[in-house]
């Protein structure tokens, strides 16, 4: 998620998206390359970034323990979720539902929420990214909107990696009213037998504000 302070939004890059400078999905930028390769991965998109933050799973498990809060569901949505949130999905699935018109997330359910990618539905989605990626942001404008104290993520200092002051700064000017957007011209296809997605005529198109707003 790229925060940008200028234009006061906040813009969610799917991980399966191919990066070249990577030469894989962006989600292994990090890993193969720390934060220098990261923000590489993320300006070849044409998204200018200055500094990056990034958080261990335990660091965002960390802050959410103890968390109830209820979200809004606009349709039945049903996943296939590991029987356990750190096991795989092969090992075992179990189904979970959320429903309309709201549902309250605590523990596991919370995980669920922002984790489950694999869809029960007949037809799946085409990108089942999207669909995780905007109960994300539905979760994220709920946190915003309830005044949640963002810094219990840097509890732990062993738990997140920063490149720099400048990052947490600027992470500080997060708002209730930024807006939300999605990378999301893309295109599925196969490189090197791993199913990724492309830039498609890439640009930023706006999702929708939960609470009424666009």
């Amino acid at each position: 998620v790229v925060a940008d302070t200028r234009r006061r939004r906040l813009v969610w890059v799917p991980r399966d998206l191919w990066s070249d400078v990577v030469g894989d999905r962006i989600n292994e930028a990090y890993g193969r390359g720390g934060h220098e390769l990261l923000r590489a991965a993320v300006r070849e998109l044409g998204i200018p970034v200055e500094s990056s933050v990034v958080l261990l799973r335990s660091a965002v498990e960390h802050a959410l323990s103890g968390l109830r809060i209820t979200v809004p569901v606009d349709r039945p949505r049903r996943y296939w979720y590991p029987l356990e949130p750190t096991r795989r999905l092969q090992d075992g699935a179990k189904l979970i539902v959320f429903e309309p018109p709201q549902e309250t997330l605590a523990g596991e359910r919370i995980h669920q929420w922002v984790g489950a990618r694999r869809s029960a539905e007949t037809p799946p989605p085409r990108l089942p990214d999207f669909d995780r990626i905007e109960r994300q942001q539905i979760l994220v404008h709920r946190l915003l909107e309830e005044g949640f104290d963002f810094t219990r993520i840097l509890d732990d200092p062993a738990l997140i990696a920063v490149s720099g002051a400048s990052a947490l700064e600027q992470l500080a000017f997060v708002r209730p009213g930024w807006a939300l957007r999605t990378f999301t011209r893309v295109e599925p296809v196969t490189i090197d037998g791993k199913m990724v997605l492309i830039r498609h005529r890439s640009r930023l198109l706006p999702r929708r504000m939960w609470g009424g707003r666009r």
